[in-house]
């Protein structure tokens, strides 16, 4: 099963009709497929059909999924036959305790092997697959299912409120809407908007508008015509990357002056400038990018998108919850980063601005030193591209 655009669907498909029991996936970035036809990235599913008949045993323990996260893809046949016997010999490591189980095949390390209860991903991104390590696993899903910040090497958790981002600001229009009310033009008019996502361009936490739209009159071909006002009630001065690499990328929300619309970032519009400054910092912030890389949808490896329906549910800090002095000191923690350049996150444990960034952030929230939350997001194959 590709773990791309259908992903949702097809999870929704399983969850209905089956029992998971094991989810294979390759963090190899040498090969993030296992089939010869393609090389997009894939998850390999074992799930047993649920019987239409009979009732469960309470008294039963619950049902738990393996989650299996390859370091190595198999090179052949025989490879493979051998991972296959690591797995089956290795007990998992549980998601609610400590520790990994790592999986051995002639004295290498080759991935590891976690246990997730049922009621942790039902319904839910299955957060198994987004990480190669079980400590990054269990950080986003204990952030994403109970508000509490834990960091691997910390001894403390840390309570943080977080909410959907759709309760704080309504989303707006993604790239096909928008080219069926807009034309694109350098010419200035009424309606700017941010195009590219650039690495080279898109350092800086601040952005300003980069081309204009230009107000269709007639439906282009095939298409039906959206009025211009409408899409345009829907800008904002808060963006999210809709799709980016990985390895490359180096912001993944930046506020803009003024509203605007775009073709590769969502625009988020809300009641209150310091909110959206905020929510920016947050989603650049190690705690954010845990986050978004929990809520991605893959494409091939480091190649991924945000969904609108994932974006608008994605836990961000509940800002409407938080001091109006910690407001404050975001808000003016955002002017102080606005203009500093961001190295690309597979350098974010020794880029300055991250780290002054993630030192502010827990500063000012309570929370822990994200240094060592910041390695491992920059070591993941994912991020990296390269392998552990």
């Amino acid at each position: 099963v590709c773990t791309g655009p259908s992903w949702r669907q097809t999870r929704a498909l399983i969850e209905r009709d089956f029992t998971l029991d094991t989810v294979i996936t390759s963090h190899d970035p040498l090969r993030w497929n296992f089939s010869d036809s393609t090389d997009l990235s894939e998850a390999l599913i074992i799930a047993t059909r649920q019987s239409s008949h009979g009732g469960t045993n309470s008294d039963a323990p619950e049902h738990r999924a393996t989650f299996v996260n390859l370091w190595q893809n198999p090179d052949g046949v025989l490879d493979a036959h051998r991972m296959a016997q690591a797995i089956v010999d290795t007990l998992p490591a549980k998601i609610e305790d400590a520790g990994a189980a790592l999986l051995e095949v002639d004295g290498v390390h080759v991935g590891e092997v976690v246990s997730i209860p049922e009621s942790e991903i039902l319904g839910r991104q299955w957060t198994g697959v987004q990480f190669a390590r079980a400590d990054l696993t269990r950080s986003a899903m204990r952030l994403l299912s109970d508000g509490v910040v834990w960091i691997p090497d910390q001894s403390t958790n840390t309570e943080v409120s977080l909410c959907a981002l759709g309760q704080i600001g309504e989303i707006g229009p993604d790239r096909r809407d928008l080219w069926d009310g807009f034309e694109r033009t350098d010419t200035t008019t009424a309606y700017p908007m941010v195009e590219n996502h650039d690495t080279e361009q898109r350092t800086r936490l601040a952005t300003e508008p980069d081309k204009y739209l230009y107000p269709l009159t007639t439906a282009r071909r095939g298409r039906r015509l959206k009025p211009a006002a409408q899409l345009w009630d829907k800008a904002g001065r808060l963006l999210v990357s809709e799709r980016l690499w990985l390895n490359t990328t180096r912001i993944t929300s930046m506020c803009s002056d003024r509203p605007v619309l775009s073709n590769v970032w969502w625009p988020v519009s809300t009641s209150n400038r310091d909110y959206e400054k905020a929510i920016a910092l947050w989603l650049n912030s190690s705690i954010g990018l845990l986050t978004l890389l929990s809520t991605r949808n893959t494409t091939r490896g480091g190649w991924v998108d945000i969904k609108k329906a994932d974006l608008k549910e994605m836990p961000v800090l509940d800002v409407r919850a938080i001091s109006q002095s910690q407001l404050q000191a975001l808000s003016d923690l955002f002017d102080q980063l606005a203009d500093e350049e961001f190295e690309r996150l597979p350098a974010m444990a020794e880029c300055a601005a991250r780290r002054r960034l993630d030192d502010g952030v827990s500063a000012i929230l309570g929370l822990p030193d994200l240094a060592g939350l910041r390695r491992l997001l920059a070591t993941e194959p994912v991020v990296a591209n390269a392998r552990l």
